[in-house]
């Protein structure tokens, strides 16, 4: 029988399957059919675990909303699942006018002296457009209205006031937002309010975070357990914080800088811990985002909702934190917008912070201009190369109100003196600013009719020692209510802290009450 392929070919293999073929079932044998099925239920049960550990994180997240958002109690757990991914971008408030502002709430808590006030107050506001964003600290003693009512207390209280009424703090979150608005002129869009242990816990889920030290901190009164004090110690340069150092790094105020070094160190862990989070070792860590999530039922309040959670963490992580500007509201510093004051508390004399011009106007300035600071630098310099000469004469009725208001002049640059009228004049109601130069003054003039304010007249009826000077300023009994405050040193600020004549617990009580004198 003759070969059917020629001698130097190969006879082409078979097909593993061509053996089977006259089989009834054309399938393999059972042993090799069994190997296919456990393959694939195999499959089947690790997609069944994945799909089931994700809905478990899913249902976790689901569940902490309903404690940490306000308004998510209506929230299905579907529209709660949609709502977080990143493909539902739902426009964020503040997106329409190019700014959300964020307010960052620090509060003690429960486990602490201190409980519900809140010692840190940052105001985050984000371009959504260049993702630049820009921190403003707001002191904690800045004297202030309480909303509804015809009392005052420090900023700090507004929140802790409503521990008693309501436990969830919704109002005192609500009364924060609205004062704030008073005061930086901006709406608050979205609000977050984390405790003590929440934020030693986050630091800790997050590996702690690295933070460069500008200078050694040594401060041996900082508040320990039952109202005790105890020494902590750290060292300048990189160093690589734990939750409970991270807590003391941002706490701790007894160094130069003050309670006002200590919120420019709480800005620095703020955008540590956010670099930290978006880092791709943790955003993709599963088990650390269970931890955070555990961390934030208890210790965590914010009014996102839920169908905003997405766009929110896009925009947080989109955030450039190379052009991040920091700004503290300070006291003390020759461009400070903030005076130390007193107010007495039932008896107790308590140190605080008000505007220097008497009006939120420069905090307002500041905060209008947060992305381009520099603007306001470059008026203040025009002030300051026009070197105007002020005259000050006291019409107000208050005898040495002049002097007040030359010593606030001399800290605003102005070469000012206070000068006597050179004939009897009445008691007026409306300051009023007369300008000598004919226009050539033009930044010091506008700066001082704003910022007081006052009425810019004619030369007619200026006393006659005015004629010496660029500008002369008629103080009216309308600056009196705002200026006419006694001054105290940043050192009193600081120092009134640590003074024990009454203990801290009925200090806070104090402060929730608040004050009918405004200083």
């Amino acid at each position: 029988m003759s070969q059917p392929y020629p001698p130097h070919f190969e006879r082409p293999s078979q097909s593993p399957y061509n053996q089977y073929i006259n089989q009834p079932n054309n399938f393999p044998p059972k042993k090799r059919r069994g190997r296919f099925w456990i393959w694939l239920a195999g499959a089947a049960i690790v997609l069944l675990l994945a799909f089931a550990a994700s809905m478990a994180l899913a249902y976790k997240f689901y569940t902490t909303s309903q404690k940490v958002i306000d308004g998510n109690q209506d929230k299905s757990f579907l529209e709660t699942v949609r709502g977080v991914t990143k493909d539902n971008h739902k426009p964020l408030r503040g997106e329409d006018r190019g700014r959300i502002n964020i307010l960052l709430v620090g509060l003690a808590g429960k486990n602490y002296p201190g409980t519900n006030l809140t010692d840190t107050i940052i105001i985050a506001s984000v371009n959504p457009k260049t993702w630049q964003t820009a921190l403003l600290s707001i002191p904690r003693d800045l004297f202030v209205p309480i909303p509804g009512t015809k009392l005052s207390t420090k900023i700090n209280a507004l929140y802790a006031r409503s521990e008693d009424t309501d436990a969830s703090g919704k109002s005192g979150i609500d009364n924060l937002k609205e004062t704030l608005t008073d005061i930086t002129g901006q709406p608050i869009d979205y609000y977050i309010a984390l405790d003590f242990d929440g934020f030693k816990q986050i630091i800790d889920e997050l590996g702690g975070v690295k933070i460069q030290v500008p200078e050694d901190l040594h401060d041996e009164r900082y508040p320990g357990p039952n109202y005790s004090y105890q020494i902590f110690d750290l060292k300048a340069g990189l160093q690589d914080l734990d939750g409970e150092t991270a807590l003391k790094y941002a706490r701790t105020r007894h160094d130069k800088g003050g309670d006002f070094g200590r919120a420019y160190r709480q800005q620095q862990i703020l955008e540590a811990a956010r670099s930290k989070a978006y880092s791709l070792g943790t955003i993709l860590n599963i088990p650390k985002i269970t931890g955070l999530l555990d961390t934030l039922g208890d210790h965590l309040r914010t009014n996102i909702q839920i169908e905003e959670m997405g766009s929110f963490l896009d925009l947080v992580e989109k955030i450039d934190t190379h052009t991040t500007i920091n700004k503290v509201l300070d006291a003390g510093k020759p461009d400070s917008v903030m005076a130390v004051s007193h107010v007495f508390l039932g008896g107790v004399r308590a140190f605080i912070l008000i505007p220097r011009v008497g009006d939120y106007s420069e905090i307002q300035d500041i905060s209008k201009n947060i992305f381009d600071l520099d603007a306001l630098a470059r008026k203040q310099k025009e002030v300051e190369d026009e070197n105007a000469s002020v005259a000050i004469v006291n019409e107000s009725g208050t005898n040495g109100f002049d002097g007040k208001v030359n010593a606030l002049f001399k800290k605003m640059g102005y070469d000012s003196k206070v000068i006597s009228a050179s004939h009897n004049r009445t008691i007026i109601s409306q300051t009023l600013l007369y300008d000598l130069t004919d226009g050539l003054k033009p930044f010091s003039l506008e700066n001082l009719s704003k910022k007081l304010p006052a009425k810019i007249v004619s030369e007619n009826s200026m006393p006659e020692n005015c004629k010496d000077f660029n500008l002369c300023l008629i103080l009216g009994s309308d600056l009196t209510d705002r200026l006419n405050y006694e001054e105290n040193s940043v050192e009193d600020l600081e120092s009134g802290y640590d003074q024990d004549k009454i203990d801290e617990k009925s200090f806070i009580d104090l402060l929730k009450k608040g004050s009918s004198v405004k200083y």
